[in-house]
């Protein structure tokens, strides 16, 4: 970040200011365009996919119950030329309040084959994508227990991303892929589970594929079984708290290799491990090296790596955009087999979600730009330490489309619970810009210590946005309400209108500045009588010897005039030259 300088001009008129003029780009146009083009790219890709899935459910059928669930085993045989399914899922759980009902999310397309609780067969009843157990006698709280289901059926999408157990040829060889995108509400396509994002667990995913597949999924691999039926099983472990809609497993005739990562301790090396068609293996182990350098980049600035006793690795899968399936990033094909996509803008975003989304997971989908807008941020935080960019200048010429309601409009916090991700440019891109603004109001050392103690409050387990928010109010030491009522829960942003007028002061030799800010927005933010941003913004004055001082104003009504004392000629006087605020100027 910019140091300021803020001696050469003196504040003598309270009232408000601020402006957005064209960036003067030190880099060359081509960086800014590139991210610009390869967001563009991902969101094609996904338009696509949601145009071809077919409806399965919006949301998660079975709400919040008393059973908290401690460990899956997945046992899935994948038949790739049916294609089909099958397998049973174990699930070691205990009950936090007395509890007579036990419900399962499982998509029309599962059939159950059976059902045992604690060994036993037993009844249940099936109400579209929810299976109901009724207990014989409650189940006192605090009382573990054991429910295994048999299921098989056929892979489907849904059509809130186009996820669910994926099936796709990749055309060099004609052979078969199959691969899970579950997020939001797709995991229940695949598999019988809990699907609460908020009840973790660990997981073992024991999965069968054809002889000559590779299967990668969660966690460690413990080790491979060839079977009798030319069928081989790969039987992984993720030994760390993990939600229903991260599980992955992905199969195919993979290349592998292999990277590693020095920890911050300089002496922990973690395996980066890959899985890409045989055909992009080239392309691949070109573009994933940058892999380790991001680590680099974010560990210090995070925390270290969440899962640095196990992996970190993607694997290639027949969708348009990736998904941040914990210690196993699947990556798009589109992507990695691009000859001029160098994909390290997912790469970077991918990787951030193993902190923001894997290890902090939203609390429920309203806040799904607490994983979204925080990976997209790291974007940015990657660039900047990368290439050098400055951040503010590349969140307004990459991040940014200049419109009060274009693509940015809407509200940060998910308004649609049937489909969370209906708001894209709001959950990604302005959640950034509210992360970006933060780091300004506090400044680099108050912000990024607050996102390492978010980190730890709420590491393996889930996160609010009112949480979020008690976090940096600790580090700036005072209220942020004022703040987050116009940034999450608002739509828009603020149309300022900015007057500037440079004249002599007085017969003396001295010079005044004066601006005036005018906020012309109409929409609603929640608890203000007024349509009134309260922000901090920067005054820049460019003097006529080339040098210049920065001063920041409190905006925070309709109508302010600053007045700045110099005591040399001021030529120019710039509002927020910097980019810390997401807004229109005139």
């Amino acid at each position: 970040m910019k140091s300021r300088q803020t001696t050469c001009f003196l504040l003598l008129a309270l009232s408000l200011a601020v402006p957005l003029f064209p960036s003067h780009a030190s880099k060359d146009d081509s960086v800014f365009e590139r991210i610009k083009r390869e967001h563009e790219l991902v969101e094609k890709e996904l338009h696509q996919e949601k145009v071809k899935a077919l409806s399965v459910r919006a949301m998660s059928s079975t709400g919040p119950q008393s059973i908290d669930v401690k460990h899956y085993r997945l046992q899935i045989q994948l038949l790739p030329n049916v294609p089909a399914l099958a397998g049973t899922v174990t699930i070691s759980a205990e009950t936090t309040a007395p509890t007579d009902t036990i419900r399962i999310d499982a998509e029309a397309n599962l059939i159950i084959d059976s059902l045992r609780f604690d060994g036993v067969q037993q009844d249940f009843k099936r109400k579209k994508s929810r299976i109901d157990i009724s207990l014989a006698q409650p189940l006192p709280a605090q009382t573990s227990f054991a429910l295994a289901i048999g299921y098989h059926g056929s892979p489907v999408t849904s059509n809130i991303l186009g996820g669910g157990m994926l099936v796709a040829r990749h055309p060099a060889d004609g052979e078969t892929v199959m691969a899970n995108l579950s997020e939001p509400y797709a995991a229940p396509t695949w598999w019988p589970c809990i699907d609460d994002p908020t009840d973790k667990a660990t997981a073992e995913i024991e999965a069968t594929a054809p002889r000559g597949y590779q299967v990668a999924s969660n966690g460690v691999l413990d080790r491979t079984q060839d079977n009798a039926d030319h069928t081989t099983t790969f039987f992984w472990r993720e030994g760390f708290p993990i939600a229903t809609y991260l599980i992955s497993v992905a199969a195919t005739n993979y290349e592998r290799f292999e990277d590693s990562y020095t920890a911050m301790d300089g002496v922990t090396k973690m395996p980066l491990v890959y899985y890409v068609y045989p055909e992009h293996l080239a392309l691949a182990q070109q573009k994933f090296a940058v892999t380790r350098r991001a680590l680099e980049i974010f560990a210090p600035a995070y925390g270290e790596y969440p899962f640095l006793s196990e992996k970190y690795g993607m694997a290639e899968f027949p969708w348009g955009g990736a998904m941040e399936h914990q210690t196993i990033t699947s990556m798009g094909a589109s992507i990695v087999g691009s000859a001029t996509n160098n994909g390290e803008l997912v790469i970077a975003h991918e990787l951030a979600h193993h902190w923001w989304g894997d290890l902090v997971t939203m609390k429920t989908w309203d806040d799904i730009w607490l994983n979204e807008g925080f990976a997209t941020y790291s974007e940015v935080l990657f660039f900047e330490r990368y290439l050098n960019i400055d951040p503010g200048e590349l969140m307004s010429r990459s991040y940014d489309d200049g419109k009060v309601f274009g693509n940015l409009g809407g509200t940060v916090t998910a308004e649609s619970l049937d489909n969370p991700f209906n708001d894209r440019g709001a959950i990604y891109a302005k959640g950034a810009w509210v992360l970006h603004m933060l780091r300004h109001i506090l400044g680099d050392q108050a912000f990024f210590d607050s996102l390492k103690d978010y980190r730890e409050r709420f590491a393996f387990g889930n996160a609010s946005t009112r949480d979020l928010q008690q976090v940096f109010e600790a580090h700036y030491g005072s209220s942020l309400d004022w703040f987050f009522q116009q940034w999450i829960y608002a739509t828009g942003r603020p149309f300022y209108k900015v007057s500037t007028d440079v004249s002599t002061l007085d017969p003396s030799g001295g010079y005044v500045a004066r601006v005036t800010i005018k906020q012309k927005q109409s929409q609603q933010i929640p608890g203000r009588v007024e349509s009134v941003y309260i922000m901090p913004l920067d005054v820049t004055i460019h003097f006529e010897d080339g040098s210049s001082a920065t001063q920041s104003v409190r905006n925070d009504s309709r109508k302010q005039t600053f007045l700045f004392a110099a005591s040399k000629p001021p030529v120019d006087v710039v509002i927020d030259e910097g980019h810390w605020v997401l807004k229109k100027l005139k």
